[in-house]
């Protein structure tokens, strides 16, 4: 049984995920079950990127929305070790490859990275690329590019 430093610092409602959706994992995601050929954006040995779909209603979407995932499963970025530097290396790389996949570097993008509930929903370590068009729930309707 593995232990991680997030389990045993993080206080009673930091240890239930709830998810939106009760069926969402990452796991689904790295076993190929839940991904699409299209939906890949970057792959290497350490690290999975791929285009996250969310209804253009709702407020957490962005026109480009990417998530990038170390492939070792970490809960949280609080659970990463010394020995995880090859690994956290490697999903700042990603991040890179992504921004110039997508041709981001020309016009900005934001990353995102929630710990622990209720800021994490899902058990597993992910960083959200976001770029473009967006709702937010301080404007109503879609934000234009700010470039």
């Amino acid at each position: 049984m593995t232990y991680w430093i997030s389990q045993q610092i993080c206080g009673p409602e930091q240890r239930v995920w709830e998810k939106p959706d009760p069926q969402h994992t990452f796991r689904g995601r790295l076993d190929g079950t839940r991904a699409t050929p299209d939906e890949v954006v970057y792959e290497d040995d350490d690290v999975f990127a791929f285009r996250h779909r969310i209804d253009p209603s709702k407020a957490e979407w962005w026109e480009i929305h990417v998530v990038i995932i170390p492939k070792k499963w970490i809960p949280t970025i609080l659970d990463f070790s010394i020995g995880d530097a090859e690994i956290w290396h490697r999903l700042l790389g990603g991040i890179q490859k992504v921004a110039f996949a997508l041709g981001l570097y020309e016009k900005g993008f934001t990353i995102r990275m929630g710990v622990l509930p209720p800021y994490q929903h899902t058990e597993h370590v992910h960083i959200h690329i976001l770029s473009g068009k967006h709702r937010s729930a301080v404007f109503d309707g879609p934000i234009p590019d700010a470039g």
